[in-house]
């Protein structure tokens, strides 16, 4: 599987840079020099949005004590969510770090990953519903989009589909379940049924948590939705800097689309060539031009390469 994801990585590499000559190089430059000394404001929103997701977090932890901070809880999130972009693990290799750094700071170990489990869930959901907003105001900014409309829903949907089964499951006891079934076709590692009793209990804090948390579950999920609602403040600001000033709404629609474009690239590590296609795609089917689109892909990437090092730094820090 990791070979396969690098072999993508390959091929979308190239298709990247295949897209961008033939936007034209001197072209994209360009409009990148009109954002001159102004790209620092970009780095602002996510900033802000990682934040409202770590008090998304904070709001599935339950424990008392050894409870990390908002100030922590916003470290491991850039520190994971830089591990699940970069790796071949098809967005999940930051997880099990995040779990294993709660357990050092003193959190069970059930609770912890119960949590990372949970807020993986409402991640999706929320993504989810930010796409499907999007989607809703393709009509008022461009009636004549019929089939990329089409095109876009039958993605999100499938998308939608997931996410339901992934939050069903977790209620459901999916590692005992996932067990029994490994049994039944031979196939279950001894390591794996011995910690048969551990993954029950993880099991059980998944239940109860959405048996009795109800309220703060549905608090975390509109806390990560108004994150996706920042996050849209850095495509408007981008096009802004670019001398291309575009609406609030249209801006939230080409940030929610791109991101539906982004999940569909979730098995390359950042969503490389996927992502861009689909950013200079949305600005072709807006009638922005390519060259637009190109821009606005290159300076996401610069926004992203900063907090994903930043990130990256702060996990080898990490003890």
């Amino acid at each position: 599987m990791r070979t396969a994801n690098l072999i993508l990585l390959g091929l979308a590499l190239a298709f990247l840079v295949w897209m961008l000559h033939k936007v034209g190089w001197h072209t994209i430059w360009q409009h990148l020099l009109k954002v001159g000394w102004w790209w620092p404001v970009l780095l602002l929103p996510y900033g802000v949005t990682n934040w409202l997701e770590a008090i998304s977090w904070d709001y599935l932890l339950l424990s008392p004590t050894h409870r990390p901070s908002l100030a922590r809880l916003f470290r491991l999130r850039l520190e994971g969510e830089a591990l699940n972009t970069l790796t071949p693990t098809a967005g999940l290799g930051g997880e099990p770090f995040k779990a294993s750094r709660l357990v050092a700071l003193g959190l069970p170990w059930e609770e912890a990953t119960a949590s990372v489990v949970i807020h993986k869930g409402v991640t999706v959901l929320s993504l989810v519903l930010y796409i499907f907003l999007g989607l809703a105001l393709v009509p008022f900014l461009l009636p004549s989009a019929g089939s990329l409309l089409l095109f876009l829903g039958l993605g999100a949907f499938l998308l939608a589909g997931g996410a339901l089964i992934f939050i069903l499951l977790q209620g459901r006891g999916p590692c005992l379940q996932g067990i029994r079934l490994l049994e039944r076709v031979g196939l279950c590692p001894r390591r794996l049924k011995e910690k048969e009793e551990e993954l029950g209990n993880l099991d059980a804090k998944m239940a109860s948590f959405y048996r009795n948390h109800p309220g703060r579950g549905l608090l975390s999920l509109a806390l990560f939705f108004l994150a996706w609602l920042v996050h849209s403040v850095e495509v408007y600001l981008m096009f802004w800097l670019l001398g291309h000033p575009i609406g609030w709404g249209l801006a939230v629609c080409l940030d929610a689309l791109a991101m539906l474009f982004t999940a569909m690239g979730f098995f390359i590590p950042a969503a490389l060539g996927v992502q861009d296609g689909g950013n200079v795609l949305l600005a072709l089917g807006f009638h922005l031009g390519a060259t637009l689109g190109a821009a606005f892909s290159i300076l996401r990437r610069l926004r992203e390469a900063f907090w994903m090092g930043l990130g990256l730094l702060l996990a080898v820090q990490e003890r």
